[in-house]
């Protein structure tokens, strides 16, 4: 009774956090009180939310249930599955597949292929679907795991692309698989994973590319990622984050994030924070917009010189997958305009027009691709 009467008094007494940087989340705060909100059971159930989040020690309390569910031999903790060699995996099951939403945003990627083709030739008209880690590394899964059929999924979106460029990563990353190609803690694809993505691009659209070009530098080796603030478990592995950056030749860029320009790809000042992914880009924008420095330059002077022949200009219609993928596709082309569809409010055709879009490279995660519901705003 004193202990529960202590914790009590000590979660309201203790100030309230608005955000946890360990589960990523905002947390909940008190709710309003009025006759209404009684009477609905909404004030009722923000109360509830709101002890939940607010209760003293509550990221401790966390990582001692799950010190007790690995103790007793449960791998499926807080939506997430515990795996082997210290790998987390997102818990995606069949249930969980709106068939529906899967065929509709099939369709509608489709749709806009279509439309596009009218002024871009089909060849460059490319679709890269990321397999998640539960497919690359199924060998690591815990035994008798359930997940999606993402094989399935990834099919039926190869036979919808016939006409177009539908790029399959899963054999250059399966081949890879050992050489760290997805974080153990997150649920994103690693700098390397990207890179042989992008060797897999380039081969398909005709673009040059060695891998022995790029130069290896690890950024921090902190990282503990999305599945981490899912799970909890204080003895889960750290991981590494590099980046793959061409060792000479490069170009310089002029990055702006939603109309305002910024330092560029990478915002170090985030590998101080919980969340590292931030790293590349500083998080996720409705439009970035990555411009060849002296293009651009030259474009603002009035003169085409050092721009001779086609300018291309490709558009990356993206999830937080391509935040890694974007520096290095950016060296193929003269300008790349990179558009989140869950913040993107504009007219995608007059977009296109108004950019002289040349290529576009859709790339999705399979288990993002399957639950975005504003792929329809394309069309």
């Amino acid at each position: 009774m004193v202990f529960l009467v202590l914790i009590s008094i000590g979660s309201f007494v203790a100030k309230d956090r608005e955000f946890s940087e360990n589960e990523n989340r905002y947390l909940a705060q008190f709710p309003e009180i009025s006759l209404d909100s009684i009477i609905n059971c909404d004030f009722q159930d923000g109360l509830e939310k709101y002890i939940n989040d607010q209760i003293l020690g509550r990221d401790e309390w966390i990582t001692i249930k799950t010190a007790i569910q690995k103790f007793v031999g449960d791998t499926e903790i807080g939506g997430a599955y515990v795996g082997k060699d210290g790998y987390d995996f997102e818990k995606i099951t069949q249930d969980d597949v709106d068939q529906k939403l899967v065929d509709r945003n099939i369709a509608q990627i489709q749709k806009f292929f279509e439309t596009a083709s009218g002024t871009i030739d089909k060849s460059r008209l490319s679709f890269l679907l990321v397999p998640t880690s539960g497919l690359i590394l199924a060998d690591k899964l815990p035994a008798n795991a359930p997940l999606f059929d993402q094989t399935a999924v990834i099919e039926s979106v190869e036979a919808a692309m016939q006409d177009y460029n539908f790029v399959d990563v899963r054999d250059v990353l399966t081949a890879h698989k050992e050489d760290g190609v997805y974080y153990r803690t997150d649920h994103h694809w690693t700098s390397l994973g990207a890179l042989l993505a992008y060797g897999e691009y380039c081969q398909s659209v005709g673009n040059s590319f060695d891998i022995s070009d790029y130069k290896e530098t690890i950024v921090t080796e902190k990282f503990r990622g999305s599945l981490y603030s899912k799970i909890l478990d204080y003895d889960s592995a750290f991981d590494t984050i590099k980046l793959f950056e061409k060792g000479s030749g490069n170009k310089s860029f002029v990055v702006t994030l939603d109309g305002e320009k910024t330092e560029g790809f990478y915002h170090y000042n985030q590998l101080e924070e919980k969340d590292k992914y931030l790293f590349f880009f500083g998080g996720n924008y409705a439009e970035v917009v990555i411009s060849d420095k002296e293009v651009l330059e030259n474009a603002t002077g009035g003169t085409t010189e050092g721009n001779s022949g086609e300018t291309r200009n490709l558009l990356l219609i993206k999830d937080s997958f391509a935040n890694c993928f974007a520096p290095l596709v950016a060296e193929d082309y003269d300008n790349v305009y990179m558009i989140d569809m869950r913040f993107f409010r504009g007219d995608m055709q007059e977009y296109m027009e108004a950019n002289n879009i040349t290529d576009v490279l859709v790339l999705y995660n399979v288990s993002n691709f399957i639950s975005d519901k504003n792929i329809y705003k394309l069309n």
